[in-house]
């Protein structure tokens, strides 16, 4: 399984934030590396799949706050990103993704919830 770098994800960061508008800025550290890490932890400690593993990105970086703006763009971008690599595609409408992330951000979705949705959307990338 490939997951994502630090140093990658704050790159991503500043692309969407210059491409979509926002906040420059990384607001803490230690927070986007717990949110990374709890990933490879559901998978080496747990033996996540790579949904499983594509849930914990989706919900820890939503939650994390370790922007200063763009959490959940962040969030949706590597989850996405880890998917494709690992050979999973998503198959869900704009509005699916805005509200899965959403109820992140609001505290409606569990972590478990965010996997059963995203497990229902999966297809084998092309």
């Amino acid at each position: 399984m490939i997951f994502v770098h630090k140093d990658e994800v704050i790159e991503l960061h500043a692309r969407a934030i210059d491409a979509f508008g926002g906040s420059h800025g990384l607001r803490d550290e230690g927070a986007l590396e717990s949110a990374l890490v709890a990933a490879e932890n559901r998978h080496y400690y747990t033996e996540a799949d790579v949904i499983g593993c594509a849930a914990a990105y989706a919900y820890h970086l939503t939650q994390a706050h370790a922007f200063i703006d763009g959490n959940k763009r962040i969030a949706a971008v590597v989850t996405e990103i880890f998917l494709e690599v690992n050979g999973i595609g998503l198959d869900a409408t704009e509005d699916q993704l805005y509200k899965l992330y959403i109820g992140i951000a609001d505290g409606g979705l569990s972590r478990d919830e965010v996997e059963e949705r995203l497990r229902s959307w999966t297809v084998t990338a092309r």
